[in-house]
């Protein structure tokens, strides 16, 4: 093989390798926009659904205890009244409204045992001194919340506002003169964790000062306001 024909088979080799290389290259090329373009238009896809979806509903069932601590004012005269606080159960099924997430509203009916012990000199209908209070109580919450995903599973919510108490059960017989309605004030902090679609399981506290009205008066109490505090679990709902 003579000089010439050495010379051409190098330039058709190299010619031919590059030509490899760079259709490889517009092959990688292609591949990686097709890939970016992909992405992107799931990306704009997801925002797009989210972006029109004007209601995000959810429920929260939740069970737990508390204890009240209550603060009774006696009328003058009389010897101080105190108190001593007891647990109690409670229990709530919640739901939350989002509109265009916004307007972030919750509500629903929240049931609350406030039983505490009352210690005076003279009880009424009593010969002891230390009487066992159990008031049960139906609420219903108007809050507004705040709050939402915190990573990919774990979220937290605040919600707070008033409330509007409704006492259906209560073995009060110490002359407190106990009356039918409790407007109070409420706070829930719950962090939720996702374990399928749709559904997550909770973890709160909550805190509710009740007697924004005035609880009770009688010959012996001048005023009576309570404070729960409380933990709870459950399990919450997406619709």
């Amino acid at each position: 093989m003579d000089r010439t024909k050495i010379l051409h088979f190098v330039i058709i080799f190299f010619l031919t390798c590059g030509s490899l290389m760079a259709g490889d290259g517009t092959g990688n090329k292609n591949y990686k926009q097709d890939y970016l373009d992909r992405n992107l238009s799931l990306a704009k896809r997801e925002h797009d659904q989210k972006a029109g979806k004007v209601i995000d509903f959810y429920i929260d069932l939740q069970l737990g205890v508390g204890i009240t601590n209550a603060d009774i004012k006696s009328q003058p005269g009389v010897s101080n009244v105190s108190s001593d606080s007891k647990a109690g159960f409670n229990g709530a099924a919640i739901f939350y409204l989002d509109l265009f997430d916004v307007v972030k509203f919750s509500s629903g009916l929240d049931f609350a045992g406030k039983n505490f012990k009352v210690n005076a000199p003279v009880l009424a209908g009593s010969t002891d001194t230390t009487v066992d209070i159990s008031n049960q109580y139906l609420n219903i919450p108007l809050n507004f919340n705040f709050g939402g995903m915190i990573t990919e599973k774990l979220g937290v919510t605040f919600n707070g506002g008033p409330y509007l108490g409704f006492l259906i059960s209560t073995d009060e017989k110490v002359g407190l003169g106990y009356k039918n309605f409790d407007l109070g004030l409420n706070g829930t902090l719950t962090a939720d964790y996702l374990v399928a679609p749709f559904t997550s399981v909770i973890l709160g506290t909550k805190l509710q000062y009740g007697g924004l009205n005035n609880l009770g008066s009688s010959d012996i109490a001048k005023s009576i306001s309570t404070l729960n505090y409380g933990f709870f679990t459950g399990v919450r709902f997406g619709l």
